[in-house]
């Protein structure tokens, strides 16, 4: 009897140790926050069912592939696919396709993410879907219909993919069902990357010249067009040709812009008279034209100094939902703009045409994402390009300076 009862503890002690086990496991499990256009949701990751297709997904995650790409595919009840495209359907360059690895049996049903790929299983890249259904058809059955491989789920913000899910579509750029305004994934990170409130917060605005000169060195002769920026194929002209222009160009919807924000504006502050350093609201979606009209909008009833920031960290940090007229008149509400005042100059001629002014650059300028600096109206400078952030105000200077020994000869 005796033994029979240490035999039962000793298996109890286990089954407990194992628990826990597995729970601490469950809990190690990487997760990847996806902000778009029409909201955020957070993915879980398998890296012990499907380690290559995972390792590969973070590698894109981590230098930041997937930022401003679209979700260029939707079929309502079956997928929403993106990760390969930017806007006006552009494909992005990829790295080698990663080995299929269907067989670990995952089933693509609701809310799991799987890799998308072409008719042999080894070529996916950096293209993904997210299951609206049990899609039976996508999952492993043999080598010989090896299905689609599964590697995550979601856990939370169903309800936005549910929402992008229910968008008008239409076909262009040679693929159907396209939606119709861009859904773009505006930030993709890992839950553990670097907060970009808690980045703002720990970066201290330069307050002397000998500061921002400290921060941002150039050198000479140290950035290469098509390697650090871009040179705009047709020059755009800028509103004071006395003057070298710097523009940057960003949206409320983008973490990237909530970052830069903070050394922008200190670098804005720290130039000489000979730059025109301003800004302007990005516009190619339904969400940007709606932040669009909320910047300028702010800047007609003089407000601006009380909307900006509140509105940059309700949208990106606090995730609110602004996603209609309405949603911003409470928002302007709430920070003392006069409701009957907010509605006259949201739906005024004079905020159109800055708005359509707006587009009319996007088009000319024809950036690949946000944030995006343009110096007079002849090179672009982007955070891919650039290097980061810091790294973008760094080239930025060096062309400054370039335009600047030119205006002297």
């Amino acid at each position: 009897m005796k033994l029979k009862q240490l035999s039962f503890f000793l298996l109890t002690l286990l089954f407990v140790q194992g628990l826990f086990v597995s729970q601490a496991n469950a809990n190690t499990n990487p997760e990847v926050i996806l902000e778009t256009s029409m909201g955020s949701f957070t993915l879980e990751l398998y890296p012990d069912k499907a380690p290559k297709t995972v390792a590969n997904f973070l590698a894109y995650v981590d230098e930041g592939f997937y930022n401003n790409t679209l979700f260029h595919r939707v079929v309502p009840g079956f997928v929403i696919q993106g990760g390969g495209f930017e806007s006006g359907m552009k494909h992005k360059e990829t790295r080698e396709p990663v080995k299929n690895e269907s067989s670990n049996r995952l089933k693509n049903l609701e809310g799991t993410i799987s890799m998308a790929r072409r008719t042999h299983p080894d070529t996916a890249t950096s293209q993904f879907f997210i299951n609206l259904s049990h899609n039976h058809s996508l999952d492993y059955i043999s080598d010989v219909q090896p299905g689609y491989t599964v590697f995550g789920r979601i856990i939370k913000g169903m309800d936005v993919v549910k929402k992008i899910a229910a968008v008008e579509t239409t076909e262009a750029g040679g693929g159907r069902n396209v939606p119709v305004d861009d859904v773009v994934m505006l930030s993709v990170r890992r839950k553990n990357s670097p907060d970009p409130a808690k980045t703002q917060q720990e970066t201290k605005a330069p307050e002397h010249k000998e500061d921002v000169a400290e921060a941002i060195q150039t050198t000479q002769n140290t950035y290469l067009a098509g390697e650090h920026y871009v040179v705009l194929d047709r020059p755009v002209p800028t509103r004071d040709n006395s003057k070298i222009e710097v523009v940057e160009m960003f949206t409320y919807g983008c973490p990237h812009c909530y970052e830069l924000e903070p050394l922008v504006k200190a670098w804005g502050k720290q130039q000489a008279s000979d730059v025109d350093f301003w800004v302007f609201p990005a516009v190619w979606s339904r969400p940007m034209k709606l932040y669009a009209r909320a910047f300028y909008v702010a800047n007609e009833l003089n407000v601006s100094d009380k909307i900006h920031a509140p509105l940059f960290n309700a949208i990106v940090i606090e995730q609110k939902s602004i996603s209609n007229e309405g949603d911003l008149a409470d928002f302007f509400e709430s920070y003392g703009v006069n409701r009957k005042d907010f509605t006259e100059a949201f739906n005024s001629s004079e905020i159109e045409t800055q708005v359509a002014h707006a587009e009319e650059r996007v088009r000319l300028y024809k950036p690949v994402g946000a944030p995006e600096i343009i110096v007079n109206g002849k090179y672009r400078v982007d955070r891919m390009h650039a290097g980061g952030l810091t790294e973008m105000l760094m080239v930025t200077d060096y062309l400054v300076n370039k335009e600047r020994a030119a205006l002297k000869d």
